[in-house]
């Protein structure tokens, strides 16, 4: 890198290091450009972790062996100005960046990301959305990739002070401190944290992918290899050279064999992480002639991996805002953008970086350059602060010249279904599916697209399913409000209260939440994933009101059925699958009047190993007969439309065109195989209440009676289901009636 800058080389510089730096950022970045040869390009970031793993114990361990101890603060310091310049003015540009092209309803959640990152803790937010099933329409961060850097400044603060531990150590045992320090090097941190990175990649990728203690043996591994100094020095010729080429081979062939779908960081991050420890053991001893020196020393290698920490650092974010303003990019769009953001890169080494990194005199001093990295620190999480600030004062101002909203009371009109239509249908609207369930529309899209089959009933004809009460009124659909509730940019936040009450069984155990009237005469057992638990306030309130005891028994995208779904993986199929069982057997010991359920899945997994509509109801169909033969029968709520786009975020950018947030009408994903499921048992029926979430003919309202209808994905804000409750009562105690339970 020197060079590159006209300068010495430093002592001790390895270019074979730097040449690695250029590989692995290159990877990453035509990763992220979507070059579809490079599915594993990925595994860049794994290099960087090896990497700087040596780098930092190489110097550290030569500071012990020269005074005895580490001075932590002028370590640090070091750390501060090397990496916080360049990182606060990446985030405070995307801060910018972001106020001038992304939608303001991902202002917060940006804006919290930006924090995050310039507090170098966004790894464990993004670990915990990763896990959170109503984070659905997160869509990539522009700061994600601040995860990496997060994961190494937390091994920067940890690991100087653990060798000073060691070094301590070694003193009272009169043993070498560097073989003591790489003793508890492996058995404090390396093993278990490759031992924890197994397990947790097997039970829970998405969050193994992100936090710290799964990555710390990358880290630690290449802090052997620096710790293993002496040895590697005499290492035969032959044998360092084909180490020196096995590297550079097993980090290319992970970013070419391995994709999205390996478990990751599971044994196959084995492969470039030995690639890596590989080419510095070999890189020690490897022949001049025969090695990859001369390749390594290629001037253009050599600047990329000077280069590489604030490429890493600006491609990201302009390729997710330039998404966000354009539209999704093709490959050569995006390699576009990799290569312009080689400008700002180039500028902000060459004026921030290295001017910072290279102060003389007082600006060298410890006290200084901590002090740098405390101001960086306050800039980048400010200007995070300043965004989310700036969305809480347009909801204060929006909020403030709200009213009371009706929602559906709006629409509440005198009049009932004509005798001789069934009830909920319209002339042109969807009275086929209301009567047999089975027309000739396909499930909802997005994830949960059904499987495209017309299978006709075969044992009983649905229930109509809008029994009980009539469908609105459509005079009083207004589709100009002066106000909007809940405010589209809050929209997110519009949940029922069981999300903050720790109703969500995300593990083996069964989880029950009360609600209604604990003493109510009618005990109603609610059952299923956010398709269900959507309508928990309401069937709350509806509780209170009507003498209804509910219990609910949540799972996040688990719908009750015998049949496993397509979930995040195998495992989490088959806990769901569990969990339903067990929910099964509950009800069977304390057996409630009647069930409640609905889904958003559209397809389970049959017995020949395919995906099928037909297979998820089966399964429904099972767990439904298992109650009903002990007299408990089941009533299924239809799915409600998908909307195939973020409805509150288009309200939130067409406040005076609500026209343009409509959505078409589809009967949502999961009703295909809950209608299948009621035609096949007896003790079941069928309600729905799309004729209210979708209160038109063929196109469905974004807002209705002020309120906003849909929060996230294909789920229907708090708001709006409370406004609904009556009829939903309603109904559902006409289906109650159908299956002989009388209301109370």
């Amino acid at each position: 890198m020197s060079r590159v800058v006209g300068r010495r080389p430093r002592p001790g510089f390895r270019p074979d290091i730097e040449a690695m730096r250029a590989i692995a950022v290159l990877l990453v970045l035509l990763y992220h450009a979507g070059v579809p040869w490079l599915p594993g390009g990925f595994s860049g970031v794994d290099v960087f972790f090896v990497v700087s793993g040596y780098v930092i114990t190489a110097l550290l361990v030569g500071e012990v062996r020269r005074t005895g101890s580490v001075d932590l603060p002028r370590f640090w310091a070091r750390r501060a100005r090397r990496l916080l310049p360049a990182s606060a003015l990446v985030l405070a540009t995307t801060v910018l960046l972001t106020l001038a092209w992304v939608p303001q309803v991902r202002w917060r959640e940006i804006g919290w990301d930006v924090v995050a990152s310039g507090l170098y803790v966004i790894n464990w937010r993004l670990a915990d959305r990763s896990v959170d099933y109503l984070a659905e329409d997160s869509v990539a961060s522009p700061v994600q990739h601040y995860w990496s850097l997060a994961v190494e400044e937390q091994f920067y603060l940890l690991w100087p002070v653990l060798l000073l531990a060691a070094a301590w150590l070694a003193r009272r045992l009169g043993r070498d401190v560097v073989a003591v320090t790489a003793l508890v090097l492996a058995v404090a941190v390396v093993l278990p944290s490759f031992g924890w990175a197994l397990h947790l990649t097997a039970v829970s990728p998405d969050e193994a992918y992100f936090v710290t203690p799964t990555r710390l043996w990358q880290l630690g591994a290449g802090a052997l290899v620096a710790l293993g100094g002496a040895w590697w020095a005499r290492v035969p010729v032959p044998l360092a050279t084909g180490l020196a080429w096995a590297g550079p081979v097993a980090v290319f062939a992970a970013g070419v064999l391995v994709d999205a779908q390996t478990p990751w960081p599971g044994w196959a991050t084995l492969v470039p992480t030995l690639g890596v420890a590989a080419m510095l053991v070999g890189g020690v001893r490897a022949s001049a002639a025969l090695g990859p020196a001369r390749l390594y020393a290629w001037p253009v290698l050599q600047w990329i991996g000077a280069l590489s920490y604030s490429l890493y650092l600006w491609h990201w974010p302009l390729i997710v805002l330039a998404e966000a303003r354009w539209g999704e990019l093709s490959v050569w769009a995006g390699l576009g953008v990799v290569v312009l953001s080689a400008v700002p890169a180039t500028l902000g080494y060459l004026l921030v970086e290295q001017p910072v990194r290279h102060a003389w005199g007082r600006w060298a001093l410890p006290r200084t350059g901590l002090a740098i990295g405390l101001v960086c620190t306050l800039l980048a999480a400010g200007s995070g602060g300043l965004l989310v600030r700036e969305i809480d004062r347009q909801v204060r101002a929006n909020e403030a010249v709200a009213g009371e909203a009706d929602g559906a009371g709006a629409l509440t009109g005198e009049r009932a279904p004509s005798p001789s239509t069934p009830a909920g249908a319209r002339s042109g609207s969807r009275a086929g599916e209301q009567v047999g369930g089975l027309d000739e529309q396909t499930d909802g899209g997005g994830d949960e697209a059904g499987d495209g089959t017309q299978e006709e009933p075969e044992e009983r004809q649905v229930p109509g399913g809008t029994a009980g009460a009539p469908s609105p009124d459509l005079g009083g659909l207004d589709l100009s409000p002066e106000a909007i509730t809940p405010d589209p940019l809050e929209a997110t936040r519009d949940l029922p209260s069981l999300y903050d009450e720790g109703c969500d069984a995300t593990d083996e155990e069964v989880v029950r939440c009360d609600y209604g009237d604990r003493d109510g005469d009618l005990h109603v057992a609610v059952v299923g994933d956010s398709k269900i638990a959507q309508w928990a306030s309401a069937l709350d309130l509806a509780g209170q009101e009507r003498g209804w005891r509910v219990d609910v028994y949540y799972r996040s995208a688990c719908p009750w059925s015998a049949t496993l779904v397509q979930v995040a993986d195998e495992e989490a199929a088959q806990a769901c699958r569990r969990w339903g069982a067990e929910v099964g057997q509950r009800l069977l010991e304390e057996p409630p009047d009647v069930v409640l359920t609905s889904s958003v899945k559209s397809r389970g997994v049959g017995a020949d190993g395919e995906l099928s509509g037909r297979a998820l109801a089966d399964g429904m169909a099972q767990r439904w007969q298992e109650i009903g033969s002990a007299g408990i029968p089941v009533v299924a709520l239809a799915d409600t439309p998908q909307p195939r786009m973020q409805v509150y975020a288009c309200v939130a950018d067409h406040r005076d065109d609500l026209g343009r947030c409509a959505i078409d009408y589809n009967r949502g994903s999961g009703t295909g195989p809950l209608l299948r499921a009621v035609e096949a048992v007896p003790t079941s029926s069928f309600v729905t209440m799309n004729d209210w979430v979708c209160p038109g003919q063929d196109r469905c309202p974004p807002v209705v009676g002020g309120v906003l209808v849909y929060r996230q994905g294909s789920h229907i804000t708090d708001t709006y289901a409370r406004s609904l409750t009556d009829v939903l009562a309603d109904r559902l105690e006409a289906a109650f009636a159908e299956l002989g339970v009388e209301a109370a």
